[in-house]
């Protein structure tokens, strides 16, 4: 569970651990992510754990640190929507590994990611007052 207060008139986002982070309403702030920076980073994380999980079920040693994953996302032109239409997904891979290994880590971690299914799909999101 993810829970946000408001502390101090700053969007403060924990999770079981503790204050995680804080949120801010402008892109490119210090000190915070915006909504839509919180969702590219949500895809970004997702689809890095699938490839690392992949890799170490499929034994492959690699430099992790040679792992980069960027997510740009646009909003869908008609504005009545105001919703996310395009998520493009940049991925450099180890380079040790070979072209048809790619390939297929691609095809696979885009089928493991639950944040890019969720994406993909038709979620229900339901707001409730707490009493």
């Amino acid at each position: 569970m993810t829970t946000l207060k408001i502390v101090n008139g700053q969007d403060h986002i924990y999770n079981g651990a503790g204050m995680q982070l804080v949120g801010t309403h402008s892109p490119d702030l210090d000190g915070g992510l915006n909504p839509r920076e919180l969702l590219e980073a949500s895809l970004a994380l997702c689809i890095s754990i699938s490839l690392q999980k992949m890799m170490a079920f499929d034994g492959v040693k690699y430099d992790k640190d040679s792992i980069h994953i960027e997510v740009t996302s646009t909003k869908d032109e008609d504005r009545r929507k105001n919703r996310f239409a395009h998520f493009h997904v940049t991925v450099a891979l180890p380079p040790t590994l070979e072209p048809d290994y790619k390939e297929k880590l691609k095809t696979v971690v885009e089928r493991a990611c639950t944040i890019s299914n969720t994406l993909k799909g038709e979620a229900v999101v339901e707001l409730v007052e707490r009493g």
